[in-house]
């Protein structure tokens, strides 16, 4: 397989486009954002297409997404970081990851522009993309316009269907609206593995530790948005090792009551100084809601409830 690269890009000079040795290539493009299940479909039947035809696949995306770049998301907003989004793609068996950079000469940008660029730099000879798919500015590249500049410039459009959950389909606004409410159990269906975050462990107030009750604080992306405020049972990932844990996203009322939420993990059966490690955490189920409570005691008894319900889901729910 050709070497991966990640190219932030600016659209107003294609001549930054990366040199691949590519004279025909499979493309799609895309905000792919949780790389979930519909996403995989695409990506694994354009992989399939540049097995058939002997073609390298490319997958095309954008940062930031266009809703983020005009304002109409909220401060945590991605499922998955640039980096992520990369490594799910290539996992799935795409050659290169090229990433544009969204800003407002990208978004007045003409269809047959852009599609024209992508045949002369990167080979395009298959474009394969959702049956809903719009592309450039105004949103005027629709499937029969992309199909038109396709027999003018001399590439095949292919449309997938979408691929369903629970009778709709599966879609990104989904999954956000999923770990809104909290239903780690529905995002993880459509994202087909838990949902996941990840970032250094950095030094909390230490009160964990104080009461008996050791907990990881993560440093993780801001824009990465986290599942509803409650507490979770979790898969702490640490070097290549997985644990199980319980974990409280929220402001920690019965002690402090913050402005933003914060995510602190105490991984069970575990004792060891993890601070500055990679932690990743796997979300499985949520337990209940934040509350707060009259005292330690009342606090740490609840805390071994949710260790218990935490160790049962566990139990019924082998990685």
């Amino acid at each position: 397989m050709p070497g991966t690269e990640n190219t932030t890009l600016n659209i107003t000079a294609f001549e930054n486009l990366p040199e691949l040795p590519y004279q025909k290539s499979c493309i799609t493009i895309g905000n792919f954002d949780g790389v979930h299940k519909g996403h995989q479909f695409i990506i694994k039947e354009l992989v399939q297409c540049g097995f058939s035809d002997q073609m390298p696949v490319i997958a095309v995306t954008f940062f930031p997404n266009p809703a983020d770049f005009f304002g109409r998301t909220q401060e945590s907003f991605y499922l998955t970081t640039p980096e992520e989004k990369e490594t799910l793609l290539t996992d799935l068996g795409v050659d290169e990851v090229i990433t544009f950079r969204f800003d407002q000469d990208f978004a007045s940008l003409s269809p047959e522009t852009f599609l024209q660029a992508l045949k002369e730099k990167l080979g395009l000879n298959i474009l394969l993309v959702g049956y809903d798919f719009v592309l450039g500015k105004n949103r005027s590249g629709t499937i029969p316009v992309i199909r038109q500049i396709g027999e003018q410039i001399g590439f095949t459009l292919e449309t997938l269907a979408p691929v369903e959950f629970g009778g709709n389909e599966i879609s990104s606004t989904r999954i956000r609206q999923a770990l809104g409410e909290g239903d780690l159990r529905k995002a993880m269906e459509m994202l087909g593995r838990p949902y996941s975050m990840s970032g250094l462990v950095t030094h909390g107030s230490g009160r964990g530790s104080r009461i008996g009750l050791p907990t990881a604080n993560m440093d993780f992306w801001p824009r990465k948005l986290r599942p509803a405020i409650g507490v979770y049972a979790t898969r702490p990932i640490l070097n290549g090792k997985t644990y199980q844990g319980i974990t409280n996203i929220g402001l920690r009322p019965t002690f402090e009551n913050q402005d933003k939420p914060n995510v602190e993990t105490h991984i069970l059966d575990f004792d060891g100084n993890i601070y500055g490690e990679k932690l990743e955490l796997q979300f499985i189920e949520k337990i209940r809601d934040e509350q707060k409570f009259s005292g330690v005691e009342t606090f740490l008894a609840q805390i071994e409830r949710d260790k218990a319900t935490a160790r049962r889901i566990f139990s019924h729910d082998q990685p």
